[in-house]
């Protein structure tokens, strides 16, 4: 599995593109504020409230605790 740095936007779609970037945007933000132990790795990874583009290892924990997009 190759990561790099993308958008949340970008992952947003990826995981949701069938809804509006928008909806895909507040759709991934529920399953992460959802799953308690996924904050808590983006927290120790750097991740903060608002940010925009998400570094290859914060990508990394998302895929580990939801799986990659299209799975």
């Amino acid at each position: 599995m190759k990561t790099d740095i993308i958008t949340y936007k970008e992952l947003a779609v990826a995981y949701f593109p069938k809804s509006t970037v928008e909806s895909a945007r507040r759709q991934l933000r529920r399953w992460i504020n959802y799953n308690t132990m996924l904050q808590q790795a983006l927290s120790e990874a750097g991740y903060k409230k608002g940010q925009k583009t998400l570094t290859p290892r914060q990508v990394r924990e998302i895929y580990n605790y939801l799986g990659e997009p299209g799975e």
